[in-house]
């Protein structure tokens, strides 16, 4: 019998494809995430940038 491996071969190609799609999916938490904290904390930052404005 002859040796099979496990892991199927992947081009260059495919592997690049695979990490565009892992980074597009954390840049996309990672604007959630700051998106809902920023909600959280709204009045503390818009009391900061009327300090500017007074």
């Amino acid at each position: 019998m002859g040796y099979k491996s496990r892991k199927k071969y992947t081009s260059r190609r495919e592997k690049f494809e695979g990490t565009v799609r892992k980074t597009r999916v954390f840049i996309i938490f990672l604007i959630l995430g700051i998106a809902v904290y920023l909600f959280m904390h709204r009045r503390e930052y818009w009391a900061w940038i009327e300090t500017y404005f007074y």
